[in-house]
């Protein structure tokens, strides 16, 4: 019963510590008075942290795993709220289909890089 309850401690404090970042990056933008999204800043900062392994993956798994598979769930609201602007969507939908088409496909492709890139790298490692 006690290992249940620090489960339940160490997810809570990764979900603090993810909080954190993201306060800490909608902090630097509004200091720094960048046009970049918060959030997105701190995403950033989360994945520098990772990358100089200053924070492990396991130290943020459990509530990170927990965001991705309810993560949907937090577009519920954006979608429902879209709905209202749909004549808007109409007039410019060619704007729109070409805007997410490119991003679609830049988005396939650095992510396809980064991950030959990454996997390039772990093999030469296990050699």
């Amino acid at each position: 019963m006690r290992a249940y309850y620090l489960k339940g401690l160490a997810f809570i404090i990764q979900i603090i510590f993810l909080l954190i970042i993201n306060q800490i990056g909608y902090q630097i933008v509004h200091f720094f008075d960048i046009t970049i999204p918060g959030n997105v800043v701190g995403m950033l900062i989360l994945f520098f942290l990772l990358f100089t392994k200053v924070v492990r993956l396991e130290w943020i798994e459990a509530a990170s795993g927990f965001l991705l598979k309810h993560f949907a769930f937090f577009f519920v609201p954006i979608c429902v709220s879209l709905i209202g602007y749909g004549s808007i969507f109409l007039k410019n939908a060619v704007g729109f289909t070409v805007s997410l088409t490119v991003s679609l496909v830049l988005g396939f492709y650095v992510t396809g890089k980064i991950t030959e890139y990454t996997a390039k790298k772990e093999m030469n490692t296990d050699e």
